[in-house]
């Protein structure tokens, strides 16, 4: 708190202090002290949750009128600290225990301030607004420093900043109003990344993804990738609206493009998406629409042109922003589309469901990853094509897998990895992924296949890049010198 509030509050609080009767002006004339040594200052009160904070700060102090009074006084500071307007400390007695003299002391706190708006001390690229919406400090309520710590954490779980120092109350003189003050800098969010993955007698494959967070300190986010692998081409695009007028929530557009020799998928969606618990659980719920045709094995042509609009749901949660190592972190996620489809053939409904959890526990200088990742789509028969289907591979999924290996509509497997490193500079880990995939058979149906994966890895971090590379055999790998080889480079910035 500044002088020039400090000085401005305890002028507010004249009366209280200084006219109120008892020890605060004459702490001599109703209380009879002895020059002795001052054991423990207990407190009771309405205040004494806020202000019996300073009470331990008058411990093995003389006991008499000025130790007393600095005493009482910074009760009442912290009271001001804590957002009330108005406060009183008065002694009530002093009394000898087994432990030595202790002083009572009663404590009142009167109304609250009110929050004003939340200001940076720093140097982000927040604009002002988008600094309030993502705080989110309850404008024109009582001001509780606990409202300010969780507009603190909203603010980092935004993945765009974090905290210098400790945040602040300042009183904006001849109101009631507070303001919140916070010392943030900005975190690089934005990225160009580029992977790639070979085969001794494979062919290469790979993808370049692009990510623009908080453009112009808006904290708007636009995504878009391309990827080229064993089954053709696929490109993505994701852009996020922070907020819609002065609802919690924030709108993104969705939309993919896959293309190869079998099978062709236009999709797009829009999710509305609200947060819970200072911005570490989203829940979204939104439309979804596509338009698929394949083509069967021996035909020359494909086959009519499916359409579908669907409803979708998702749910997703992490203890922290993402970090490039993770240490004594948690996330899950799950999605459900349930879509209606027609053709000239027909029509059906078809649901399709998502979902993953994973885990980063430190074990000494070890960090243990466990986790599971599974899809699934309902009926799973001869309608189900693979327009429909996803690949799990790549350097984010099933590790042992190449970007654009073989795709299925149903997939599951675990993960268990240990790794030694930092979050600063990054590290070594070894994993073993064992999974199941639903490969198509000669009849047009589905059967499931087991397999598995393992490999190495080296996660590196500089000032502006992440370069990962990851080593892996699977199970039909004849030996080491066929080992997939994946890199990838991410720049920050």
């Amino acid at each position: 708190m500044g002088t020039g509030s400090r000085v401005a509050v305890r002028w507010w609080m004249g009366v209280w202090l200084f006219l109120a009767p008892g020890p605060w002006s004459r702490p001599t004339d109703s209380l009879a002290i002895p020059l002795e040594t001052l054991e423990r200052v207990r407190t009771t009160g309405p205040g004494s949750r806020h202000m019996g904070i300073a009470s331990g700060q008058g411990n093995r102090t003389p006991l008499d009128s000025i130790h007393v009074h600095s005493q009482l006084e910074s009760m009442v500071d912290t009271a001001v600290s804590h957002g009330f307007l108005t406060a009183k400390a008065k002694a009530v007695s002093v009394a000898r225990s087994d432990s030595g003299l202790e002083l009572l002391v009663e404590a009142n706190a009167g109304s609250r301030s009110v929050w004003g708006e939340l200001h940076d001390l720093g140097k982000s690229s927040l604009t002002p607004l988008a600094l309030n919406r993502i705080g989110n400090l309850p404008h024109a309520q009582p001001a509780d420093p606990a409202d300010l710590l969780a507009a603190l954490r909203r603010l980092e779980q935004s993945g765009y900043v974090e905290s210098v120092s400790p945040p602040l109350i300042r009183r904006i003189p001849r109101t009631a109003l507070v303001d919140g003050w916070v010392e943030l800098r900005d975190i690089p969010a934005s990225f160009v990344e580029a992977a790639a993955a070979w085969e001794r007698e494979g062919q290469s494959n790979g993808y370049v993804e692009t990510q623009l967070s908080n453009m112009m300190g808006t904290a708007r986010d636009l995504n878009f990738g391309i990827s080229e692998g064993e089954q053709g081409t696929r490109a993505h695009l994701l852009y996020k609206e922070p907020w819609l007028g002065d609802l919690p929530a924030r709108l993104e557009l969705s939309g993919s493009l896959a293309n190869d020799s079998l099978s062709q998928a236009l999709e797009g969606a829009i999710t509305l998406v609200w947060l819970f618990l200072d911005g570490r659980v989203e829940i979204g719920a939104g439309l979804s629409g596509a338009r698929r045709a394949e083509r069967m094995p021996g035909d020359t042509l494909f086959g009519p042109t499916s359409r579908e609009f669907g409803t979708r749901f998702s749910m997703s949660g992490r203890r922290h922003p993402p970090r490039a190592w993770p240490v004594g972190d948690a996330l899950g996620k799950l999605e459900i589309e349930v879509a209606g489809l027609s053709s000239d053939t027909g029509s059906g409904v078809r649901v399709r469901v998502r979902t993953g959890i994973d885990t980063w526990l430190p074990v000494g200088p070890v960090v243990v990853r466990t986790g599971a990742q599974a899809r699934g789509i309902w009926p799973l028969d001869r309608s189900a094509g693979l327009s429909e289907a996803l690949a799990p591979g790549g350097i984010e999924g099933w590790r042992g897998w190449p970007e654009g290996s073989p795709r299925s509509p149903s997939w599951a497997w675990l993960t268990a990895q240990a790794g030694i490193g930092s979050p600063r500079s990054g590290g070594v880990y070894g994993f073993w992924e064992p999974g199941l995939r639903a490969l198509r058979r000669q009849d047009l149906g589905w059967e499931p296949s087991w397999g598995w994966s393992a490999g190495v890895g080296f996660s590196g971090q500089l000032p502006s890049w992440l370069i990962e590379l990851v080593i892996a055999v699977r199970d039909d790998t004849p030996s080491w010198q066929d080992a997939l080889l994946q890199v990838r480079a991410r720049n920050r910035f």
